[in-house]
């Protein structure tokens, strides 16, 4: 948050609207899934099975396996299914303006069943290799997309930044961590435009619980209104002391 350093000499809602305008929060809503998954667009790859449930409490919301409490009120949301499948959740929002610095925000939680991952350039959870067998593919990952892609698209014309993904070092299972990435350059580059938020998650080896919650996106916008403002309150001090 942008700190707004006031004197004495400006009035107390001056310095407390300049202090509010240093900061400011992108259209994001719902992201404690409080209010279940409104706000949010799932979808699942034909022929998958299962999706993103909302989830409360310690257990899976189909296999009952056991998993952490929400970090974040009494919500999240969760993959769970009893087959193998590609799911994805999603939030599109408009950049403000004007944006110094962002960041996105969220936890995950991790319930890999396949003991590692397998991160093939696609989310398609039955693609078949040359050979006419699957690949294996067991992963989760969290990006930056435009609006006109598939949800599905791992394409980087579609993919403006990603902000997570599994690998062979990641911990096939965790408690919710917490993650917070510096989006500054994308938001300047796409400034007034409307983007996609997209958490997804593939597996054809084993199950996967794939935990989301916590999310947000902060955008600090440019200072220049209020600096223009306190300048011209600090002139107009100074000559009504002459």
């Amino acid at each position: 948050m942008k700190t707004v350093s006031i004197t004495n000499h400006l009035p107390a809602a001056t310095a407390i609207a300049c202090a509010l305008a240093g900061a400011a929060n992108a259209a994001l809503v719902n992201g404690g899934f409080e209010s279940g998954l409104a706000g949010w667009t799932t979808a699942d790859q034909v022929g998958s099975d299962g999706t993103f449930f909302v989830q409360s409490g310690v257990l899976s919301p189909v296999n009952g396996f056991d998993v952490p409490a929400p970090p974040q009120g009494i919500n999240a949301a969760m993959t769970d299914s009893g087959a193998g499948g590609a799911h994805v959740l999603y939030q599109d929002f408009t950049i403000p303006t004007g944006v110094t610095s962002a960041t996105v925000a969220f936890s995950l939680f991790l319930n890999n069943g396949a003991g590692t991952y397998f991160n093939i350039n696609s989310l398609d959870w039955a693609l078949a290799n040359p050979a006419g067998g699957t690949n294996l593919n067991q992963q989760a990952r969290v990006d930056l997309m435009t609006i006109t892609g598939d949800a599905f698209s791992v394409a980087a014309g579609n993919v403006l930044q990603n902000l997570f993904q599994t690998t062979a070092q990641t911990p096939a299972v965790t408690g919710y961590n917490a993650f917070s990435v510096d989006v500054t350059a994308v938001f300047q580059a796409h400034a007034g435009e409307t983007i996609r938020l997209r958490f997804a998650e593939t597996d054809n080896v084993n199950f996967f619980n794939l935990g989301v919650d916590n999310v947000s996106v902060t955008a600090v916008p440019a200072p220049a209104a209020c600096s223009v403002l306190l300048g011209l309150l600090a002139g107009s001090r100074r000559r009504s002391r002459r």
